[in-house]
């Protein structure tokens, strides 16, 4: 389970950063977007002292219910997710703190027959950072198919020779999709073939958005538009496994609601 869970804070790892690369995060924006639906749904975890509530309400991890909450703190995202560990003491931990490339951190540990997990991605003014319960059966292997539960990105071709091993929707209240896949084969191979899947079916590759996320991460990122839809799409050769891991994110323009200043 401890991998599945890995898998899923490394994944929110990129969807957060995708956010704070578009500027929906900053707190400079102001305001939430059009449309946006406040929700205030308990998740039953105290955050590390200090932290600022955003928002919350229900995704679902693997086609099952969870529940995330949105905050703001003035520490940078690693030392916020040690104060959140050393903050929950006591508990059994099933993921140790992860700090990856594009400055986000990740823990989590075993509340009864929950796993409650954080993940924090810095921001100019100290970083922001999201608190999920979800019953620990989400992260349970895929069926006879090799896929887990859920669902994949609508209008969004599937990696070729991969299975889904983790699925999130409605990540910030709104229609959205965040499905990773893994399989084998070469990275610019994958590549080509979302280019030539995606333009076929009528998106538009922003070349210069893509390219700079390329620059934050370890792999390759390629990003799409279709009028109102966006669709982000990493690909990234694991170099002990020699897997290839790609992770499909699709969602509608509004995403999240920017960070109130600190």
């Amino acid at each position: 389970m401890t991998r599945k869970i890995v898998f899923i804070t490394l994944a929110c790892s990129l969807l957060i950063a995708y956010g704070v690369m578009q500027r929906q995060l900053d707190a400079r924006s102001g305001g939430q977007p059009a449309g946006f639906d406040a929700a205030n749904v308990d998740v039953g975890v105290k955050a590390p002292s200090g932290s600022k509530f955003v928002r919350s309400y229900e995704s679902r991890i693997n086609g099952v219910r969870a529940k995330i909450a949105h905050y703001v703190s003035a520490l940078p995202a690693q030392r916020l997710v040690q104060r959140f560990m050393s903050e929950t003491a006591g508990n059994k931990p099933v993921v140790p703190a992860l700090v990856h490339s594009t400055g986000c951190a990740a823990a989590g540990y075993a509340d009864g027959s929950d796993v409650i997990g954080v993940v924090a991605m810095n921001s100019p003014s100290g970083c922001s950072f999201f608190i999920s319960r979800a019953p620990a059966k989400v992260y349970d292997g895929g069926g006879k198919s090799g896929d887990v539960p859920g669902a994949d990105a609508p209008g969004i071709p599937r990696p070729i020779r991969s299975s889904r091993t983790m699925s999130v929707e409605d990540l910030g209240g709104v229609p959205s999709v965040l499905a990773f896949y893994e399989g084998w084969g070469p990275a610019a191979e994958q590549a080509s073939f979302f280019r030539r899947e995606m333009a076929g079916r009528g998106w538009r590759e922003t070349e210069d958005f893509g390219r700079m996320m390329s620059e934050q991460m370890d792999g390759d990122v390629l990003s799409f538009t279709n009028g109102t839809k966006r669709c982000m799409i990493y690909i990234e050769k694991e170099p002990r496994s020699g897997k290839l891991v790609t992770t499909v994110l699709y969602r509608v323009k509004d995403w999240l609601p920017a960070a109130p200043a600190y």
